[in-house]
């Protein structure tokens, strides 16, 4: 390829309310040489009827793959390409990430102008820590994988947010209250419509909010769940309680060498001796 290079930006459009549009969005999707759209009828709807748009040309999850090749002839004709998701971010559980996989290996440039994100209003609402965060995203409809999702959240620590449809959520919901055995104390922020006129966010704990919702709320939902206490998600996992009693019998300055090796032995199934002959080489530290 020679010439001119093109570069491929990513575009955050507003989540429900247009005046969330920046400016600088606004400039990059009018200025475009080719949208992609994962809803081609997303930016008319944006930014109004009466504007001029480039090209649009519809990628979605079913062809974005599809979609690289083309990508890539037109920013090797230095144009610039804008991808729009219909809400949101574009790869934060939407279309977009094949495209910069494909840009990138060709050695293109890629551009992000930020907007709205579902996952970072809802987390700002619920009021809950966000020190650290696990997105996950939409999780598995059911099976053995929805299952290893919903045991693996007793034992974590921090804040786990969800995507889900509203027709789906109450049953996400019951299922977080039967599989956490806290679920009484563990609290949780179910989003909606979130910056649209009837933005709501229903908070409690998850038994309590598996009690009181009913049916299929409008639209799709942001379920944002409290991490559990560290020293419970510590009780409930023997690998965790295990290192740390290992580590703490390691610290330990009141134990002799002999009786330091006896215990690490316990903890490990090593050889009781050869821990002793190692702690007695190093001076029993």
């Amino acid at each position: 390829m020679s010439g001119a290079r093109g570069t491929l930006v990513l575009v955050g459009t507003p989540l429900g309310n247009r005046d969330d549009l920046s400016p600088r969005a606004r400039a990059a999707i009018l200025g475009a040489d080719l949208l992609l759209c994962e809803d081609t009828r997303s930016p008319l709807r944006l930014l109004g009827e009466g504007v001029v748009l480039p090209p649009r040309i519809s990628c979605f999850v079913a062809n974005e793959g599809e979609r690289a090749p083309l990508l890539l002839d037109r920013l090797g004709r230095g144009e610039r390409v804008v991808y729009v998701s219909e809400a949101g971010m574009p790869i934060w559980s939407d279309p977009g990430d094949k495209l910069v996989r494909a840009a990138l290996a060709a050695g293109f440039e890629v551009d992000v102008i930020p907007g709205p994100t579902a996952a970072s209003v809802a987390l700002c609402l619920s009021g809950l820590d966000a020190r650290e965060v696990r997105f996950v995203g939409f999780p598995p409809r059911g099976g053995r994988e929805r299952a290893e999702l919903l045991d693996s959240l007793s034992q974590e620590t921090a804040t786990v947010i969800f995507y889900e449809a509203g027709n789906r959520t109450a049953e996400l919901v019951r299922d977080l209250a039967k599989a956490l055995p806290d679920a009484a104390q563990r609290p949780l922020a179910v989003a909606r419509e979130l910056t649209k006129l009837h933005q709501e966010v229903l908070r409690g704990s998850v038994a309590e909010l598996a009690a009181s919702i009913e049916g299929a709320l409008r639209g799709e939902v942001t379920v944002v769940l409290g991490g559990a206490p560290a020293t419970a998600a510590e009780a409930a996992d023997p690998a965790q309680t295990a290192a740390r009693a290992l580590w703490e019998a390691l610290q330990d300055p009141g134990l002799r060498p002999r009786a330091k090796a006896k215990r690490i032995a316990e903890l490990t199934g090593l050889d009781a001796r050869e821990i002793y002959a190692a702690l007695s080489r190093d001076g029993g530290s």
